[in-house]
């Protein structure tokens, strides 16, 4: 196995060879690939970063919001799912859209010694299966309703 410096075109070369289409960034160091799940897209960004350009970052999303409702519900879930897993980390964040959240999980590789190409994958893919299961608990959490809902609706149905 050949190590490689970490960069942009590694990952580039990684995704073609496994036929995946992406879209690279406008200042060469993200790549974003789209896969479609039974909750909808995720979204994965694949970045080179760091000062010496030596750490993969790989953040995963869903192309859908949840409602700023869920954030207590959600925040249980991602402080529950940090708390017992490794990677990828998750957080809650602000979106652009009001009244609506996102549910974000993040892997972080400092790979200054270089990697090659089959490690690269693996990083990769587990970081895409780890986060996948991470979305299937926030489809599932989003899709139970909440207590609080429950009780609104004895109340009005008394």
């Amino acid at each position: 196995m050949d190590v490689e410096p970490l960069s942009a075109e590694l990952i580039e070369r990684y995704l073609d060879s496994r036929g995946l289409r992406f879209y690279r960034s406008r200042d060469g160091k993200g790549l974003l690939v789209l896969f479609s799940t039974e909750h909808g897209k995720l979204q994965v960004n694949l970045r080179v970063s760091g000062v010496r350009s030596d750490v993969l970052v790989i953040s995963i999303s869903t192309a859908r919001y949840s409602r700023a409702a869920d954030r207590s519900r959600l925040m249980d879930l991602v402080n529950d799912w940090n708390r017992d897993t490794y990677w990828p980390k998750a957080f809650v964040r602000e979106t652009s859209q009001p009244g609506r959240i996102a549910v974000v999980g993040e892997s972080a590789f400092p790979l200054g010694d270089g990697i090659g190409i089959d490690a690269l994958g693996n990083f990769i893919n587990s970081s895409i299966r780890s986060g996948a299961k991470l979305f299937d608990n926030v489809a599932q959490a989003t899709s139970v309703p909440s207590v609080r809902t429950l009780e609104e609706w004895l109340d009005r149905t008394g």
